[in-house]
Formats: structure tokens, C-alpha cells, sequence
């Protein structure tokens, strides 16, 4: 076992340096003011070291026993192309919209290739209306993951304490060494990128790489969830949820601009914080639940610590949204939290109506 985790490390050494001189030396070949969008994006570097770590890995430390679900060669290879392909059909089709189908059918060919045993709501639900709301969840998953791209730094962030979760849980015994050994290499790729992405960014990326990263790690959450670890996917990625329907309910009351101008972060942003306070303050919270996600293993559950999860990130939103407000005593940011609950649920029923 000790060995398997000094692999996962040397794993993530490796790929965190070879991803880091790698976009080092696009960083000395470009600008941010070049006309070229694969010399701007800082993906490429991070999804080729991904993909090959992955397929390296699948070939020399590869166990079916000890997997519920064995991973074949076909899942991992179609999953790779996809998320290469979705990445690279960005610059020949620059406008986001034309990327849906593409990301829909590709998720649906992904989906398909599940074992038939495997059923995400545990056969509550029947065969095909599971494997319609897989498609539904794992497409919606990615393609608003170019939602947090409104400031630097945010999507790798949130990328890379969704990867690092994983990768504890596989050495809490969770999960198994394979996916450990994915996510560590993963994990040191994300991190690499995160310091090149990090306010004042040197490298951006695109909304192709955006969906590209979204798809690939809701493709290790389904890998999880296969291995009964949902639960803890679902902490990880409850500030991303709660973020969305932030968004959305400030679109349908509101409408201040596009998508992305009416998540908070962004609102946060343009009301004084700098994009690096906002990630180091959204930090603190994803390392909460980065801690609270890892606990749900031992969860008799698999609904309590996430909806826990979810009652502690909309708190902290609510105070983040408030930071300019001073003396504020708990109780009343509570209270402020419900009443604009409350509030946004009353004027979404007003435009129903």
C-alpha cells in the first residue's frame, strides 16, 4: 500500500513539473496578445500530460479486483478522445452554442459504454430513464463549467479541489488505487496550470477547455459513483451546484447581463474585491468541503453531509456577498441568508405566473 502512494506521488511530482515547464515554455513563445487561440490557451499542456498519465497507468497498475465496476480499455480511450475532441472542435467553431451537440452525443456514446449492472439511483429509477438523467447530469455538469471562467483563477481552482478529493478518498481506502493514481497525476497538471491561471493571469482558458475539463471530471465523479462513492462527488461539488443556481435565479429576477455576470463570484468581483481575494476567500470554503467530502465515506448516507454541505456554502455565499457589510452578528447573516431565499423565491413565482 505504502508503495502505491509513492507512486501516486512520484505520479503527481512528475506530472506537476512536465506541466509546468510545459507552459512555461508557451509562456515564452507567446503573449496574451497573440491572434493564435491554441498559443493563448493553457489547457493542451495539461490535457496531454492528463490523457498519457492516464493511459500509462491504465497498462502498468491497472487491478479489476479491486474495482466493483472493472474499468475497460474502451471507456478510457473513448473518455480521453472525447475530452480531447471537445477541446479541439472549440477553434474550428468558436461560438460555445456549437459545442452542445457535440458534448451531448459524445456523453451519450461515453454513457453508453456503462455496465449494464450499474445503475446511478441504485435501480429506483428503470434502466433507460437512469441512464437519461447520467446523460442529463454528466452533460449539464460540463457544459456550465465555462460558467466559472468570469475571473482567473476560478476554474482551476474549483477543478483542482474537485481532483484533490478524489485522490484523498482513494488513500482513505475509498476508492480504488487506479482512480487514486488518475486523480494524483491529474491533480499535478491542474496545479500547474492553476499557478499560470492565478490573478494576474499569464495563460487563459478558453470555454472549449472549459468543457473539456468539466467533461473529464464528471467522468472520474461517474467512475466514483460506480464505486459507491457519489456522496462524496457530490460534496465536492456543491459550491459549483449552489454557484449555478445562483446564477439562475439572479437571471430570472434580475438579468444584470450574460450568465457568468450574475454568479457571484463575478458580482463579488466588480463590487471591489480583487479576482485573487475572491478565489483565496472561495478557497477557504472548498477546503471545507474538500474536509467534510472525505467524512462522508464513514456517512451512513449519502444525503446528510451534503445537504449539511450545502446549508454551510450558502451561508458563506451570503457572506461573501455581504462582505462590505461590517458588525454583522451570525444570527443576523442568517437571517438575511433565509430572507433572501425567500425573496428570490417569491419573484421567481411572480414571473411564473
Amino acid at each position: 500500500m505504502e508503495i502505491a502512494f509513492l507512486i501516486s506521488f512520484i505520479a503527481f511530482l512528475l506530472c506537476f513539473l512536465t506541466t509546468l515547464i510545459a507552459l512555461r515554455l508557451v509562456i515564452s513563445q507567446t503573449t496574451l496578445s497573440s491572434t493564435s487561440p491554441w498559443k493563448n490557451d493553457a489547457f493542451l499542456p495539461a490535457l496531454s500530460i492528463t490523457c498519457v498519465s492516464f493511459v500509462a497507468f491504465f497498462f502498468l497498475r491497472n487491478s479489476p479486483q479491486d474495482q466493483i465496476f472493472p474499468l475497460k480499455l474502451t471507456e478510457l480511450l473513448i473518455a480521453l478522445t472525447s475530452s480531447i475532441a471537445i477541446y479541439a472542435f472549440f477553434f474550428f467553431k468558436q461560438s460555445i452554442k456549437t459545442n452542445l451537440p457535440l458534448l451531448l452525443a459524445l456523453v451519450g456514446l461515453s454513457t453508453a459504454l456503462l455496465p449494464t449492472e450499474f445503475m446511478l439511483f441504485q435501480n429506483h429509477l428503470p434502466f433507460w430513464a437512469d441512464r437519461l438523467c447520467i446523460i442529463a447530469l454528466w452533460t449539464t455538469f460540463a457544459w456550465c463549467f465555462h460558467y466559472l471562467n468570469g475571473i482567473d483563477g476560478m476554474t482551476s481552482l474549483q477543478a483542482s479541489n474537485m481532483v484533490a478529493g478524489l485522490f484523498i478518498v482513494s488513500v482513505l481506502g475509498g476508492l480504488p488505487l487506479l482512480y487514486g493514481h488518475f486523480s494524483a497525476s491529474f491533480l499535478g497538471a491542474l496545479l500547474a496550470l492553476l499557478i499560470y491561471n492565478w490573478y494576474p493571469a499569464k495563460l487563459m482558458l478558453s470555454n472549449g477547455a472549459c468543457l473539456s475539463l468539466g467533461f473529464l471530471i464528471g467522468w472520474l465523479f461517474l467512475l466514483s459513483a460506480r464505486e459507491g462513492m457519489s456522496g462524496c462527488s457530490l460534496v465536492f461539488s456543491v459550491y459549483y451546484i449552489l454557484e449555478i443556481f445562483w446564477a439562475l435565479g439572479n437571471k430570472l429576477v434580475s438579468d444584470k447581463g450574460d450568465f457568468v455576470a450574475n454568479t457571484l463570484y463575478y458580482q463579488t468581483n466588480i463590487s471591489g474585491l480583487s479576482p485573487a481575494e475572491v478565489c483565496q476567500n472561495i478557497n477557504k470554503l472548498l477546503m471545507i468541503l474538500l474536509i467534510i467530502g472525505c467524512f462522508q465515506i464513514y456517512a451512513p448516507n449519502n444525503y446528510s453531509l451534503p445537504l449539511t454541505s450545502a446549508f454551510i456554502t450558502l451561508w458563506f455565499m451570503s457572506k461573501l456577498n455581504n462582505w462590505q457589510t461590517q458588525g454583522q452578528t451570525l444570527k443576523e447573516i442568517n437571517q438575511e441568508v433565509i430572507q433572501d431565499i425567500k425573496d428570490n423565491i417569491n419573484d421567481i413565482k411572480k414571473i411564473i405566473r
